[in-house]
Protein backbone atom coordinates (compact mmCIF):
# COMPACT_ATOMS: atom_id res chain seq x y z
CA UNK A 1 0.00 0.00 0.00
CA UNK A 2 2.78 2.39 0.91
CA UNK A 3 4.48 1.61 -2.41
CA UNK A 4 1.35 2.51 -4.35
CA UNK A 5 1.03 5.79 -2.48
CA UNK A 6 4.70 6.60 -3.14
CA UNK A 7 4.29 5.92 -6.87
CA UNK A 8 1.19 8.09 -7.03
CA UNK A 9 2.99 10.88 -5.19
CA UNK A 10 5.95 10.65 -7.58
CA UNK A 11 3.62 10.83 -10.58
CA UNK A 12 1.90 13.92 -9.17
CA UNK A 13 5.27 15.56 -8.56
CA UNK A 14 6.31 14.75 -12.13
CA UNK A 15 3.11 16.27 -13.51
CA UNK A 16 3.82 19.42 -11.50
CA UNK A 17 7.45 19.76 -12.63
CA UNK A 18 7.15 18.69 -16.29
CA UNK A 19 5.30 21.85 -17.48
CA UNK A 20 8.06 24.00 -15.97
CA UNK A 21 10.81 21.89 -17.59
CA UNK A 22 8.97 22.19 -20.91
CA UNK A 23 8.73 25.95 -20.48
CA UNK A 24 12.48 26.19 -19.83
CA UNK A 25 13.22 24.08 -22.92
CA UNK A 26 10.85 26.25 -24.98
CA UNK A 27 12.55 29.43 -23.75
CA UNK A 28 15.99 28.07 -24.69
CA UNK A 29 14.69 27.12 -28.14
CA UNK A 30 13.15 30.56 -28.58
CA UNK A 31 16.36 32.32 -27.50
CA UNK A 32 18.41 30.53 -30.18
CA UNK A 33 15.68 31.17 -32.73
CA UNK A 34 15.60 34.82 -31.73
CA UNK A 35 19.34 35.07 -32.25
CA UNK A 36 19.07 33.59 -35.75
CA UNK A 37 16.08 35.78 -36.59
CA UNK A 38 17.92 38.88 -35.36
CA UNK A 39 20.99 38.00 -37.46
CA UNK A 40 18.77 37.46 -40.49
CA UNK A 41 17.10 40.87 -40.03
CA UNK A 42 20.45 42.61 -39.36
CA UNK A 43 21.92 41.24 -42.60
CA UNK A 44 18.96 42.47 -44.65
CA UNK A 45 17.58 38.96 -45.03
CA UNK A 46 14.09 40.11 -46.01
CA UNK A 47 15.27 41.97 -49.10
CA UNK A 48 17.65 39.17 -50.07
CA UNK A 49 14.97 36.49 -49.82
CA UNK A 50 12.47 38.56 -51.81
CA UNK A 51 15.07 39.17 -54.51
CA UNK A 52 15.70 35.43 -54.77
CA UNK A 53 12.49 34.22 -56.42
CA UNK A 54 13.53 30.57 -56.20
CA UNK A 55 14.37 30.77 -52.49
CA UNK A 56 12.47 30.75 -49.25
CA UNK A 57 9.74 33.37 -48.90
CA UNK A 58 10.13 35.75 -45.92
CA UNK A 59 6.48 35.06 -44.99
CA UNK A 60 7.45 31.49 -44.07
CA UNK A 61 10.05 32.72 -41.59
CA UNK A 62 7.71 35.33 -40.10
CA UNK A 63 4.98 32.69 -39.82
CA UNK A 64 7.36 30.33 -38.04
CA UNK A 65 8.42 33.01 -35.56
CA UNK A 66 4.86 34.23 -34.96
CA UNK A 67 3.45 30.77 -34.32
CA UNK A 68 6.39 29.88 -32.05
CA UNK A 69 5.78 32.96 -29.90
CA UNK A 70 2.03 32.26 -29.82
CA UNK A 71 2.64 28.70 -28.66
CA UNK A 72 5.10 29.90 -26.04
CA UNK A 73 2.52 32.35 -24.70
CA UNK A 74 -0.15 29.63 -24.55
CA UNK A 75 2.19 27.23 -22.78
CA UNK A 76 3.19 29.93 -20.27
CA UNK A 77 -0.48 30.42 -19.52
CA UNK A 78 -0.86 26.68 -19.01
CA UNK A 79 2.18 26.53 -16.70
CA UNK A 80 0.53 29.21 -14.55
CA UNK A 81 -3.09 28.04 -14.61
CA UNK A 82 -2.64 24.26 -15.26
CA UNK A 83 -5.79 24.30 -17.38
CA UNK A 84 -5.49 21.19 -19.65
CA UNK A 85 -7.04 22.72 -22.82
CA UNK A 86 -4.19 25.24 -22.87
CA UNK A 87 -1.62 22.44 -22.88
CA UNK A 88 -3.24 20.72 -25.86
CA UNK A 89 -3.66 24.06 -27.65
CA UNK A 90 0.06 24.75 -27.27
CA UNK A 91 0.90 21.28 -28.64
CA UNK A 92 -1.35 21.88 -31.66
CA UNK A 93 0.34 25.23 -32.32
CA UNK A 94 3.77 23.65 -31.95
CA UNK A 95 3.11 21.11 -34.73
CA UNK A 96 3.02 23.64 -37.62
CA UNK A 97 5.89 25.51 -35.96
CA UNK A 98 8.09 22.42 -36.28
CA UNK A 99 6.80 21.78 -39.81
CA UNK A 100 7.75 25.28 -40.93
CA UNK A 101 11.05 24.97 -39.11
CA UNK A 102 11.91 21.79 -40.99
CA UNK A 103 11.09 23.55 -44.27
CA UNK A 104 13.35 26.45 -43.34
CA UNK A 105 16.24 24.18 -42.31
CA UNK A 106 15.89 22.10 -45.50
CA UNK A 107 16.18 25.16 -47.75
CA UNK A 108 18.38 27.33 -45.56
CA UNK A 109 21.31 25.54 -43.85
CA UNK A 110 23.30 27.03 -42.32
CA UNK A 111 21.40 30.25 -41.67
CA UNK A 112 22.79 33.32 -43.54
CA UNK A 113 25.77 35.06 -41.99
CA UNK A 114 27.57 38.17 -43.08
CA UNK A 115 28.99 37.79 -46.55
CA UNK A 116 27.26 34.44 -47.08
CA UNK A 117 30.28 32.67 -45.63
CA UNK A 118 28.18 29.90 -44.19
CA UNK A 119 26.62 28.63 -47.41
CA UNK A 120 27.84 25.32 -48.69
CA UNK A 121 29.28 25.40 -52.14
CA UNK A 122 30.11 29.09 -52.00
CA UNK A 123 33.85 28.50 -51.67
CA UNK A 124 33.71 30.14 -48.22
CA UNK A 125 33.93 28.53 -44.79
CA UNK A 126 32.77 25.12 -46.00
CA UNK A 127 35.11 24.79 -48.98
CA UNK A 128 37.52 21.87 -48.98
CA UNK A 129 41.23 22.63 -48.42
CA UNK A 130 42.21 21.16 -51.77
CA UNK A 131 39.67 23.39 -53.50
CA UNK A 132 41.18 26.45 -51.83
CA UNK A 133 44.66 25.43 -53.01
CA UNK A 134 43.56 24.81 -56.57
CA UNK A 135 41.63 28.06 -56.69
CA UNK A 136 44.70 30.03 -55.60
CA UNK A 137 47.19 28.21 -57.85
CA UNK A 138 45.44 27.34 -61.10
CA UNK A 139 44.79 30.57 -62.95
CA UNK A 140 44.22 30.67 -66.73
CA UNK A 141 47.62 32.26 -67.30
CA UNK A 142 49.44 29.67 -65.18
CA UNK A 143 47.74 26.77 -66.93
CA UNK A 144 48.58 28.19 -70.35
CA UNK A 145 52.27 28.44 -69.48
CA UNK A 146 52.28 25.03 -67.81
CA UNK A 147 51.05 23.38 -71.00
CA UNK A 148 54.09 24.64 -72.89
CA UNK A 149 56.73 24.48 -70.14
CA UNK A 150 57.45 21.08 -68.58
CA UNK A 151 59.52 22.57 -65.74
CA UNK A 152 56.74 25.00 -64.80
CA UNK A 153 54.15 22.23 -64.98
CA UNK A 154 56.25 20.04 -62.67
CA UNK A 155 56.74 22.86 -60.17
CA UNK A 156 53.04 23.72 -60.26
CA UNK A 157 52.06 20.13 -59.51
CA UNK A 158 54.53 20.01 -56.61
CA UNK A 159 53.15 23.25 -55.14
CA UNK A 160 49.55 22.10 -55.41
CA UNK A 161 50.33 18.73 -53.79
CA UNK A 162 52.37 20.38 -51.03
CA UNK A 163 49.59 22.86 -50.34
CA UNK A 164 46.94 20.14 -50.24
CA UNK A 165 49.02 18.07 -47.83
CA UNK A 166 49.80 21.00 -45.52
CA UNK A 167 47.86 21.13 -42.22
CA UNK A 168 44.87 23.40 -42.43
CA UNK A 169 43.70 25.39 -39.37
CA UNK A 170 40.24 24.39 -38.15
CA UNK A 171 37.39 26.45 -39.60
CA UNK A 172 35.47 26.85 -36.40
CA UNK A 173 33.34 29.75 -37.60
CA UNK A 174 31.69 27.81 -40.40
CA UNK A 175 31.05 24.76 -38.24
CA UNK A 176 29.73 26.90 -35.39
CA UNK A 177 27.31 28.59 -37.80
CA UNK A 178 25.96 25.19 -38.78
CA UNK A 179 25.62 24.09 -35.14
CA UNK A 180 23.32 26.99 -34.25
CA UNK A 181 20.31 25.89 -36.36
CA UNK A 182 21.04 22.24 -35.50
CA UNK A 183 20.84 23.04 -31.77
CA UNK A 184 17.65 24.99 -32.36
CA UNK A 185 16.08 22.00 -34.12
CA UNK A 186 17.10 19.49 -31.46
CA UNK A 187 15.72 21.70 -28.70
CA UNK A 188 12.49 22.23 -30.65
CA UNK A 189 11.92 18.48 -30.97
CA UNK A 190 12.76 18.00 -27.29
CA UNK A 191 10.27 20.72 -26.36
CA UNK A 192 7.58 19.10 -28.48
CA UNK A 193 8.08 15.71 -26.80
CA UNK A 194 8.04 17.26 -23.34
CA UNK A 195 4.88 19.22 -24.18
CA UNK A 196 3.11 16.08 -25.41
CA UNK A 197 4.08 14.17 -22.26
CA UNK A 198 2.88 17.02 -20.07
CA UNK A 199 -0.41 17.28 -22.00
CA UNK A 200 -0.98 13.50 -21.77
CA UNK A 201 -0.42 13.76 -18.04
CA UNK A 202 -3.43 16.06 -17.74
CA UNK A 203 -5.82 13.37 -18.99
Amino acid sequence: MNGTVAVAAAQRAGHQVLPVITLISWLLTASIGGYMFGSWIAHDGVAQQRANRGGLRPEVIFGHVGLALTGLAVWTAYAITRWPPLAWSAVLVLMPVIGLGLSIVTLWVPYPVAGGAGRAGSGGQLAAPAEDVLASRLTDSTLTHALTDAALASRLVEEVLAGAAAPVPPRAKGHAAALIPASHGVLALTTFLLAVLAAVGTV
